[in-house]
């Protein structure tokens, strides 16, 4: 069998020398770009925006920081175009679970969309930590990321809640309540890794553990916030009837009560898609 090759961009192909090094050398400022964008994010996480500096940047990446102000021009602007392309990527899993539960009820819906949402936040733990920095004080900064990702990414949420509310799902708990103990959960989790490990030995951010922890999380947060009639009668997560619960799994994955629970709806391994 003849070894297959990448297929060759015609343009390219066709073009002279000069225009061949042009493509080159724009491939290559691509590759820097998204490698700058990869090292900011864990740059601004780690060391918040104040403590984050474009000459670390440029150290992690292996680059001058001329170079880093370069593509990006000031250290806001690289900030900014970080939590552009850490939230393109948060959406676009957003909107493939969306057509994924299409159909389905509420609670299956939101069973399956937090699963999701876990999956990214084990994979991308950046994003809470950027949340919690941004969030302690009042900046222009903060204004800026609400404005443009967070309030649309908590009104979607609300959503779902509401929705749930309506169909006698859940308790009237204020929203604002239920999702900031649930990101705070989500996140202390994961971010407190080595001293989950010193005090329990267990390694937070293995698949399996993230799989357990989310199981245990939607368990602890659905039967709390769920009236007790809707959720011993039709709560089953991950595939497994909740214990006590009488009804068993839903009949259907368009019941309006049910949880939608045929294998590979609800993404309950981090990273298993």
């Amino acid at each position: 069998m003849p070894h297959e090759t990448e297929p060759k961009d015609e343009g390219l192909a066709h073009a002279g020398p000069a225009t061949a090094s042009a493509y080159k050398r724009g491939r290559s400022s691509r590759v820097t770009r998204e490698m700058i964008l990869q090292a900011a994010l864990r740059e601004f996480a780690e060391q918040g925006y104040d403590g984050a500096t474009t000459a670390s940047i440029a150290r992690r990446v292996g680059v001058t920081q001329p170079l880093v102000h370069y593509h990006f021009g000031s250290k806001e602007a690289l900030w900014r175009s970080t939590v552009a392309w850490l939230f393109e990527r948060l959406d676009a899993r957003i909107a493939a679970s969306e057509q994924e539960v299409e159909g389905m009820g509420p609670a299956a819906r939101l069973v399956t969309l937090t699963y999701d949402f876990m999956d990214f936040f084990v994979e991308h733990p950046e994003l809470a930590r950027l949340m919690v920095n941004e969030g302690i004080v009042q900046t222009s900064r903060l204004t800026w990321l609400v404005d443009t990702y967070l309030r649309r990414m908590f009104r979607k949420w609300e959503g779902f809640l509401v929705e749930g509310r309506k169909a006698g799902l859940f308790k009237e708990i204020p929203n604002a309540y239920i999702l900031f103990a649930f990101l705070g959960a989500l996140q202390n989790f994961f971010d407190m890794a080595p001293l989950v490990r010193e005090l329990f030995g267990i390694d937070a951010r293995s698949n399996q553990t993230a799989h357990d922890y989310a199981n245990a999380l939607i368990e602890i947060f659905l039967e709390g916030a769920a009236t007790r009639a809707s959720f011993e009668d039709t709560m089953v997560v991950a595939g497994e009837p909740v214990e006590g619960a009488r009804g068993g799994a839903a009949e259907s994955p368009t019941d309006e009560a049910g949880v939608h629970a045929e294998p590979g709806a609800i993404k309950a391994q981090a990273g298993g898609k």
